[in-house]
């Protein structure tokens, strides 16, 4: 029996075992029927099917942490282990120093560590104590899952290409991010509003100081284009109301969004230190706004009749209206207090770093649409705003050097 009538075999049989088809059982008793007469070529085979998949999935535009936020909504929570165990063996192809910095980053968050280790289904199953069925079965709905991946913007080179030194990356204070988010943390968890107002208004005074100083630090050299890309996946419902909530944080700190309702995943684009800040101030918000909703409670028409999700709904895009326009008030405040003499080196950088920007962004969405969304329930807008005006935010406060 060849490899080659196996790996013939895989992707139909992938396709209908992801797909939950009734024919599923005949397509692994007929993988089955090969294991048994030699397991270690299934496993031989599945590895190479699997590692394909996922070398293709990079070239459609996936990095780690998108496979794995989404595959956390599609896959069954036990299939997880062997894709990252999967990913881990797909990239010791690589050299590392052919790996982009910021996807080892994110092979290191979602749990794939260096050195990365050889992928063996056999010995996976034993240490996962997973019996043999099972592990044809995980195998093939990962690949069936990883074959249904669209095209996305790639955000990265693939890996086994970069060059050192190819992109700029600006340094990080570590210190600095690690206490924004401890105090946005804080100001979560409290139940007292007076002390998540101290404590997120310390944070927005710290985002300010931070993203200010760097740009006034570029004034000084050559500006370097650092614009980039990042995805965040935003929970499930209400995608576009929390999309627009990203969006307006993203707006404030000079970034642009696109979403992919289907996916439930914002796209980013803007300066890197920019596009940081936004991730956190927008995951500590969309936190915040899933809070009130929640707290606002259920709504019940005239007639009895239930419209909670049109109320959730136009609750949030209030919410993300109203905290859009407290931050770019906040933004042009935190810029109008810069002293004069660094305002006028300020502002070229600023401009520069907006032109960087948008060229990045028409080059990775040449083609999008804007689209407007009605509001159908006034109770909830009505809700939302009044929710985002208590929400723990203040003005951007002067920036001192």
């Amino acid at each position: 029996m060849s490899d080659e009538e196996i790996l013939r075999l895989l992707p139909v049989a992938a396709t209908i075992v992801a797909g939950r088809d009734d024919r599923a059982d005949g397509q692994l008793a007929r993988l089955g029927a090969y294991d048994e007469r030699d397991q270690a070529q299934v496993d031989r085979c599945l590895q190479v099917f699997l590692a394909g998949l996922l070398r293709i999935t990079w070239e459609r535009g996936w990095a780690p942490a998108d496979v794995v936020q989404h595959g956390r909504r599609e896959l069954d929570p036990r299939v997880e282990p062997l894709l990252l165990a999967a990913i881990s063996a797909e990239h010791q192809r690589y050299k590392a120093a052919t790996i982009d910095p910021r996807w080892l980053d994110q092979l290191t968050d979602v749990g794939v560590p260096q050195p990365f280790t050889e992928l063996t289904l056999t010995a996976w199953a034993a240490a996962a104590r997973v019996g043999r069925y099972l592990t044809l079965h995980h195998a093939l709905s990962l690949a069936g899952f990883l074959q249904s991946l669209p095209v996305l913007a790639r955000l990265y080179p693939l890996p086994g290409t970069t060059v050192l030194g190819e992109h700029h990356v600006v340094p990080v204070n570590g210190k600095m991010l690690a206490r924004i988010r401890r105090l946005l943390a804080k100001a979560e968890a409290t139940e007292f509003p007076d002390e998540a107002e101290a404590l997120s208004g310390k944070a927005q005074e710290l985002m300010a100081k931070f993203s200010l100083d760097s740009a006034l630090v570029d004034a000084e050299v050559e500006i370097p284009d650092d614009s980039a890309g990042r995805r965040l996946w935003v929970d499930t419902p209400y995608v576009s109301a929390k999309a627009q909530l990203v969006g307006a944080v993203a707006s404030a700190n000079r970034c642009r969004t696109v979403v992919i309702d289907n996916l439930a995943v914002v796209t980013i684009v803007g300066a890197e230190l920019d596009l940081q800040l936004t991730e956190i101030l927008s995951t500590s918000l969309l936190v915040q706004a899933n809070r009130a909703m929640l707290a606002a409670g259920k709504h019940i028409g005239h007639r009895g009749e239930s419209r909670t999700r049109s109320f959730r709904q136009s609750f949030l895009m209030a919410y993300a209206q109203r905290i859009g326009e407290r931050l770019e008030a906040s933004t042009a405040a935190t810029q109008a207090a810069v002293p004069e003499p660094d305002a006028g080196r300020l502002l070229p950088v600023l401009a520069k770093r907006e032109e960087q920007v948008d060229a990045l962004f028409t080059k990775l969405f040449p083609n999008t649409t804007t689209r407007r969304t009605r509001i159908t329930n006034g109770a909830g807008w009505n809700a939302g705003l009044t929710a985002a005006d208590q929400a723990q935010l203040d003005a951007r406060r002067q920036v001192r050097r």
